[in-house]
């Protein structure tokens, strides 16, 4: 299955397909449960490969696979005007029912991405890092209370701290009311308290040591004979103690010979090495082709599974709108927009990875749908539930004339968005690698 999975061109297809045909479905069962006559079910857009009509809908696939759509009895396209008065056509219903159709699709998203999710944190458990070492962020209690970089967590209120996980439940439980924690440092024993505070993980963050648990072959580090389980010590002749510090140092040196140190076995080793120069946004970064040590695996209980699941959307749904923000105000570069040859390719290095990646970017992906499809664009849903409440609001519908106006502005905005993050695509993938094989 997963070598199956594993082509990207089939990757992508079932990516956009699951998500396509996941969100078309909700506003499909909706409208069919308010009477609401559903006259076409189609996942792709443009002319039919395939067609079958059941009862009074007509179930298609089309040859055009970036979306997907429902027609129901009375929902005019751009220009045209189908109603008639029936009772079972989209206008002559109240409309709280159409802002239930329209936002069916982005709540499918939604429950497909938390069930997706209570599947990985009840199967395959989550990851977690043992040792736990720790650094606070400037300003933060954890910082004020006296906790220092690199200390290990051993204990919250004589709770043992064995992993990461077990560290964030324990917080959890001592937040509102402070507790006692205590940590070793330089192989002491020390007891801080920690007051109440309104951020649960305190401003802590975990340090992951600086030690190599994959190495690529054919990558600078493998050529140099850097090897799983070598703890690098410093990059460029500065002393690096963690991941963070390691792979921010080694991004500093794209295509620039330097020297790397590191210990294996007690044994101190140096040698030369050159980064590869990797596209990184507006920049280009340095990579050695090494990766994490692998962490260990925590089991969860069912019931905490969905806990776990339903923040994981609230949380995912957040930070992306986080990102929009940003990017509205100038704050993130629009290099950072993928389009659908970026989603194809992330589609293909998760299956590669095995079912559980694929399964937390299909997750991921849904999220990111559900929440671009709230933004009030006309033509997106959220466009449709802003003009829905407006008419609530004022108690009678926009006129035909300024609808299609509407549209036609949504339609203009959709086609130059496609139209740029496609550009972007080919210009982070395969223009600059082109300029690339000139310089």
């Amino acid at each position: 299955m997963e070598t199956f999975l594993s082509s990207t061109p089939i990757a992508f297809i079932l990516t956009l397909g699951t998500l396509i045909f996941v969100h078309e479905l909700g506003h499909f069962l909706v409208a069919r449960w308010s009477g609401i006559r559903v006259e076409r079910f189609s996942i792709g857009f443009g002319p039919k490969i395939v067609a079958h009509t059941v009862g009074e809908t007509e179930y298609c696939l089309s040859w055009i696979p970036l979306g997907g759509y429902v027609k129901v009895a009375g929902m005019a396209d751009v220009g045209s005007e189908e109603t008639t008065g029936e009772p079972w056509e989209y206008p002559s219903k109240p409309v709280w029912v159409r802002m239930a159709v329209i936002g069916a699709g982005p709540f499918m998203n939604f429950l497909f991405a938390f069930l997706a999710f209570i599947y990985l944190f009840a199967f395959y458990g989550i990851p977690a890092i043992t040792p736990v070492h720790v650094s606070p962020k400037p300003g933060s209690i954890a910082d004020i209370s006296g906790i220092e970089y690199g200390d290990r967590i051993l204990r919250v209120n004589d709770q043992d701290v064995n992993d990461t996980h077990s560290l964030a439940n324990a917080l959890d439980q001592i937040h509102v009311s402070g507790g006692n924690i205590d940590v070793n440092r330089n192989d002491k024993e020390l007891g801080i308290n920690l007051p109440p505070s309104d951020d649960p993980s305190y401003g802590l963050d975990i340090v992951i040591p600086a030690i190599v648990g994959q190495v690529v072959n054919g990558k600078p580090a493998e050529t140099v004979g850097i090897k799983k389980g070598d703890k690098i010590t410093s990059v460029a002749s500065i002393s690096v103690d963690s991941w963070l510090s390691m792979s921010k140092e080694i991004q500093q040196y794209p295509d620039e010979e330097i020297t790397i140190d590191w210990i294996r076995n007690g044994i101190k080793m140096s040698s030369k090495i050159i980064p590869i120069g990797i596209a990184s946004g507006d920049s280009i970064v340095g990579q050695i082709g090494i990766g994490f040590p692998e962490g260990i695996r925590v089991d969860i209980r069912t019931g905490e599974s969905i806990i776990l699941a339903g923040k994981q959307v609230y949380d995912s749904s957040l930070m992306l709108m986080g990102f929009l923000g940003e990017l509205f105000q100038g704050q993130r570069s629009t290099n950072e927009l993928g389009g659908p040859l970026r989603i194809a390719e992330m589609a293909g290095k998760s299956a590669q990875s095995g079912l559980e990646d694929f399964v937390g970017f299909l997750a991921m992906l849904s999220v990111n749908l559900a929440v671009i499809n709230l933004i009030p664009i006309p033509v997106l849903d959220g466009g449709h539930l802003f003009f829905l409440l407006l008419e609530g609001v004022m108690r009678r519908p926009l006129s035909s004339r300024a609808r299609e106006w509407i549209q036609y502005v949504g339609l203009a905005i959709m086609f130059s968005l496609m139209f740029f993050v496609i550009f972007n695509d080919l210009n982070q993938m395969v223009f600059h690698q082109i300029s690339e094989l000139f310089d």
